[in-house]
């Protein structure tokens, strides 16, 4: 387990580490608790903008793994090199689709939210 944080890395780095390290540094930084209701719309919206940006960094960062293993099987690197390569391009694609779940989840609430206060407006709270 490492103390740094996903933030400390540069992309490099990151494409060099060991996937299961990687793993670890990505639950640490993009697991969060959906809300089970969007009372406070506030955060939630903070949320959703948060996860906008993990997206896309993560997204920017498979694409770069993808490169990091043509690279690897272009330079005949070991099958363990290659296979470290391609397991670090799964670890980051998991996340893509956990982000992007994540997300979902959280827009899928704000909205059902709105809709309540849209039928609550219409019914005067009745």
């Amino acid at each position: 387990m490492t103390d740094k944080r996903l933030s400390e890395y540069k992309n490099e780095e990151l494409l060099q580490e060991d996937p299961n390290t990687l793993m670890e540094l990505f639950q640490k930084e993009y697991t969060c608790q959906v809300p089970e209701n969007a009372n406070d719309l506030r955060q939630a919206a903070m949320m959703l903008g948060r996860l906008t940006n993990a997206y896309s960094y993560v997204m920017q960062l498979s694409i770069q793994a993808k490169r990091a293993i043509r690279e690897a099987k272009r330079a005949k690197k070991s099958k363990d090199e290659i296979d470290d390569a391609i397991d670090r391009k799964a670890v980051i694609d998991g996340f893509v689709d956990i982000i992007s779940m994540q997300y979902k989840a959280i827009s899928r609430i704000v909205t059902i939210r709105q809709q309540e206060n849209e039928e609550l407006k219409m019914t005067d709270g009745r």
